[in-house]
């Protein structure tokens, strides 16, 4: 799916008009109509400002780096989720174990210079442990700021407020 057809959907689904965003985004609502069409090619220049300005949950993952600049973590809408707190709690326990019993086999007074190629491996498959753990979380975020109105790009901007007065950011 494009980046397009993200928007149009997130469009709908926050009941945003194209007026609206062209109003937030400084583009005319033509400019979007041809672009949501296919119309008019969606240019990197567009990104940010339609990502600010749609308050949409699954469109933020979409364009998690244009509108908080940062890293991506993918929106979970495969197969086997299920789009409610209480099936993502399930997982969120799921990975976060998972992750943990491999944090918990590392044997971490060894130096990282001197393991072998295996014990990479393992790194690795931690690191994947971590990144399965913390998707799953940021998408429980995501549901919980979708079914309770929450905005979450407000929350994330607001979150790294807090991040810095704890001194956990600079």
């Amino acid at each position: 799916m494009t980046i397009k057809d993200e928007l149009v959907k997130a469009r709908h689904r926050q009941d945003f008009k194209q007026l609206e965003l062209a109003f937030e985004s400084n583009y005319s609502r033509e400019t979007i109509s041809k672009v949501e069409t296919g119309d008019r090619k969606y240019q990197p220049e567009m990104r940010r400002p339609f990502a600010e300005s749609v308050d949409d949950p699954e469109f933020f993952f979409h364009t998690w780096e244009d509108a908080a600049g940062h890293v991506h973590i993918p929106y979970f809408d495969g197969d086997h989720i299920y789009q409610d707190p209480l099936a993502l709690h399930h997982l969120v326990d799921q990975e976060a174990q998972e992750a943990m019993e491999k944090l918990d086999q590392v044997k971490w007074h060894k130096p990282h210079s001197s393991r072998s190629d295996v014990e990479k491996e393992e790194i690795k498959r931690l690191i994947y442990e971590l990144l399965d753990a913390a998707a799953s979380m940021v998408n429980l975020v995501a549901i919980l700021c979708r079914d309770y109105g929450f905005s979450m790009k407000g929350l994330f901007k607001d979150w790294i407020i807090t991040l810095k007065a704890r001194r956990y950011k600079k």
